[in-house]
């Protein structure tokens, strides 16, 4: 079987994501997850882990990591001739 998402299915997939972004980030941080447009297949924080069940399942997905932590960064210039 196929496994590698279509230009439609990936479309929908990061559909999903950008939808659920925060939930995830509140439950899976510093995990990667193995995850289509019907929801999580497989997390954890081993790769090989998530790779292995989400290929059991034989189902189109795409893999994210979700970071530890995210933090914005402001940058102030000034003109100081």
């Amino acid at each position: 079987m196929n496994t590698r998402p279509s230009k439609i299915e990936t479309d929908k997939i990061l559909k999903w994501l950008n939808r659920n972004r925060q939930m995830l980030s509140d439950l899976y941080k510093n995990q990667y997850i193995a995850y289509n447009a019907n929801g999580i297949i497989a997390h954890s924080e081993n790769l090989r882990e998530v790779l292995a069940f989400a290929n059991a399942a034989k189902q189109s997905f795409l893999i994210y990591l979700l970071p530890r932590r995210t933090a914005s960064v402001e940058i102030n210039f000034t003109n100081s001739l």
